[in-house]
């Protein structure tokens, strides 16, 4: 019975790799038909110019990953160095959001704090049980928090005074096919 149950998962482990094989992707995206018809000179050449491609392509993930994470220390230092009233810390409490499908799920929690200069931070909500997202646009204007869907199409406003953030503000808020719950935003302390 052991050797039938082994005998099966090499029989099926030989096929997996034969699939494999018949899958394996030439350069430049040609099919075994083409790949074939060049000769081992043309094959090289084909070769060195995929491995062009992909160093290039190396590249600018390489260059677009710096350019995000300097502007992600740009915005967190204009957070940091920003005067009493240019950043606002806001909570997303008690939410539930629209997963796909339009089935309304709960989310977690979530906070964030928003520059004056910020109009349009996109921000990720997290199913509280399952995997799964939903994404927010928010922004500060230094009276006014907006959240919208990511499209920005769909908002709902939270507008205080500077007194009132500096007590913190709540309201509840219901952004058409993204989201329902209570934002809270105040002024955050500084030291």
């Amino acid at each position: 019975m052991r050797t039938i149950k082994s005998w099966a998962s090499i029989t099926a482990l030989i096929v997996a790799f034969g699939f494999l094989a018949a899958c394996a992707n030439h350069p430049l995206n040609m099919s075994t038909a083409e790949w074939e018809a060049l000769t081992p000179s043309q094959q090289h050449e084909a070769r060195l110019a995929q491995a062009a491609q992909d160093t290039a392509a190396q590249e600018r993930r390489a260059t677009q990953a710096a350019a995000e994470i300097a502007e992600q220390e740009r915005q967190e230092a204009l957070r940091r160095n920003a005067p009493y009233g240019g950043v606002v810390q806001c909570t997303i409490s008690d939410a539930q959001a629209s997963f796909g499908n339009n089935k309304w799920r709960a989310a977690q929690d979530v906070g964030v704090e928003l520059h004056s200069s910020e109009a349009d931070r996109d921000v990720r909500l997290t199913r509280q049980d399952k995997s799964g997202a939903a994404y927010l646009q928010m922004g500060f204007d230094g009276l006014n928090v907006k959240v919208c869907s990511s499209y920005g199409r769909d908002c709902d406003v939270l507008a205080g005074t500077e007194s009132q953030f500096r007590r913190g503000l709540s309201k509840r808020i219901a952004i058409k096919k993204t989201v329902e719950g209570k934002l809270t935003c105040s002024f955050p302390r500084r030291w």
